[in-house]
């Protein structure tokens, strides 16, 4: 199922595991959404402030930090930028981070689920 992106909004997909960066951006380029990928939160940083991102999708754990850190650090420098935050845990804490992230998805994630939130989003 896909949904035609009115104009070209940019996602941040952010993941250390490269079958997962694969798979969700060919799924979300076919929905015709403007993708960029980071493996680290490290690269997330670098591509946000490089120009503006309408969303960021970002697993929860990373290799050099958490999705919660990298959250609320895209958020000082997008403000508007929507976030999802992606885990294998169906309970997560997300204390302080709670005003910066839209939505929790768990692992693995529905396509269909993943279009819906997205369109919702932005």
């Amino acid at each position: 199922m896909s949904f035609p992106a009115e104009t070209a909004k940019t996602i941040l997909l952010v993941d250390d595991d490269a079958h997962i960066l694969e798979t969700a951006q060919d799924i979300l380029e076919a929905a015709g959404y403007e993708v960029q990928t980071a493996d680290s939160g490290a690269r997330a940083l670098e591509k946000l402030s490089a120009g503006p991102v309408h969303l960021m999708i970002v697993d929860f754990n990373l290799l050099d930090t958490t999705g919660i850190d990298l959250a609320v650090k895209a958020r000082e420098i997008h403000p508007g930028i929507q976030i999802i935050l992606m885990s294998g845990e169906a309970e997560i804490d997300l204390g302080p981070a709670r005003r910066v992230i839209r939505s929790i998805l768990v692992k693995p994630v529905n396509p269909a689920e993943l279009l819906t939130l997205i369109k919702q989003s932005i």
